[in-house]
């Protein structure tokens, strides 16, 4: 077993709110929501949890504030009467610190029964800034928590808000079907509740777990094969970049996934640095492991859709960096800028960033045409992915900023040599 001390790694915090809320979260910058509401169907009299989800995104300490507000009329002008929490409820999390703030409400009579009562929940944070410990698309999911299982089942059977459909604004939109009958008020109404889910001292038990599960791992890890994770890779692709406002040309889409699969391969042959252990994709399975040994036994296309993809694309960014350099006249920037620039696009792919053609070219494309004629197998036209490509750049290129322009050069030269290592290797034209 290895000690928490001798991973040869420092995982990232788990994403114990998408363990929970899966990919409902709301993103306030330094801290990560989620926002439902238990039952979803009231009587009168009976109280109603508004239930907001916390997860510090850094490692030092953040102050939010959650506050309700009720409506005073319904939609037909009738009066609403619903008892709420006074003011604020404040809390501050501490560094990496991951909880729930249950806020009870009461309908009341002279409300009518309403099949979508309305209730409007306001998240407000402030920060002084730190060091990010999660990705903010996700991550593994936890393996120590610092409530029992039950609980956390509990909340996972919450409906929570879909924020790009519930969000307005700073607000929270939530509805509830009060029906017509009543209940005896309650003799106490219940009060505003915080209870942490995860904190700092979980690390170390995350740690021993994760380092319980590293042969385990490299053993999966054995299962990264093209004609098991190319194809998957593909459509993972196409269905994040199009659903992140970047549809991508089939030869954009499949470059991209030559380069993760690439990514996922082992190197040591070729690179006597090379360690899964400073791979995210092999930390977070690791610690995906650690949360379910039984996704060993699922297939290695499963295991990298479902878990691995937003890290993958990290490690396939700075691969990337590193593979197209030798070919291009341009400076890419020292590690810090790409580790950087890696972070903003694993950024947008969490949707807090806007979409830009760059993203998906620098250097994922790129790095797609250089390993083109590595990452092959039955069924595959590399020859064909060229031609794609030539299609897309023909068709971007008209489109594109002067500031993207320098990309496509980059992409007119390296397909040129891609063609040169296709005839290197004695890969036949069809």
């Amino acid at each position: 077993m290895t000690s928490p001390d001798a991973l040869g790694f420092d995982p990232l915090y788990p994403d114990v709110l998408g363990a929970i809320a899966g990919g409902l979260r709301i993103d306030l910058g330094d801290v990560q929501a989620a926002v439902g509401l238990f039952p979803r169907s009231a009587y009168y009299n009976q109280p109603v949890e508004i239930v907001v989800l916390l997860q510090n995104m850094i490692d030092r300490q953040v102050e939010v504030r959650v506050e309700l507000q009720a409506p005073s009329k319904d939609e037909r002008g009738a009066p609403v009467k619903i008892a709420a929490p006074r003011g604020a409820a404040a809390h501050t999390l501490s560094g990496g610190e991951v909880g729930v703030l249950r806020l009870p409400i009461l309908p009341m009579l002279p409300t009518q029964p309403n099949p979508a009562l309305p209730i409007q929940v306001s998240i407000k944070m402030r920060s002084r800034g730190g060091t990010p410990v999660r990705s903010p698309a996700g991550g593994a999911p936890p393996s120590a928590l610092a409530v029992s299982p039950f609980k956390v089942q509990a909340l996972r059977d919450i409906e929570f808000a879909d924020p790009l459909e519930d969000m307005r604004g700073e607000r929270i939109l939530l509805t509830f079907d009060l029906a017509s009958k009543q209940l005896p008020p309650p003799k106490v109404m219940p009060k505003t509740s915080y209870e942490t889910l995860w904190a700092q001292q979980q690390m170390h038990e995350e740690k021993t777990h994760i380092g319980e599960h590293l042969d385990a791992a490299r053993l999966v890890a054995t299962s990264f094969i093209r004609a098991e994770v190319f194809e998957p890779l593909l459509r993972s692709t196409d269905e994040v970049f199009g659903l992140h406002g970047m549809p991508l040309h089939p030869g954009e889409a499949a470059a991209i996934a030559k380069l993760l699969t690439f990514a996922l391969s082992n190197r040591s042959d070729s690179d006597p640095s090379f360690r899964y252990e400073d791979q995210r994709w092999f930390q977070v399975l690791a610690q995906t492991l650690a949360h379910d040994e039984k996704v060993a036994r699922w297939t290695g296309g499963e295991i990298v859709g479902r878990f691995l993809y937003e890290s993958v694309i990290y490690d396939a960014i700075l691969l990337g960096f590193t593979l197209i350099r030798p070919r291009v006249r341009t400076n890419l920037g020292d590690r810090a800028e790409r580790i950087a620039y890696a972070n903003k696009v694993v950024r947008w792919l969490a949707g807090q960033l806007p979409p830009d053609l760059v993203y998906a070219y620098l250097p994922l494309v790129l790095g797609g045409v250089v390993v083109n004629h590595l990452v092959t197998g039955p069924g595959d036209d590399p020859w064909g992915m060229l031609e794609n490509l030539r299609e897309a750049y023909r068709g971007r290129v008209r489109l594109v900023e002067t500031s993207a322009q320098e990309i496509f050069d980059m992409l007119d030269r390296l397909l040129q040599m891609g063609e040169d290592d296709l005839r290197r290797a004695r890969i036949i034209r069809p």
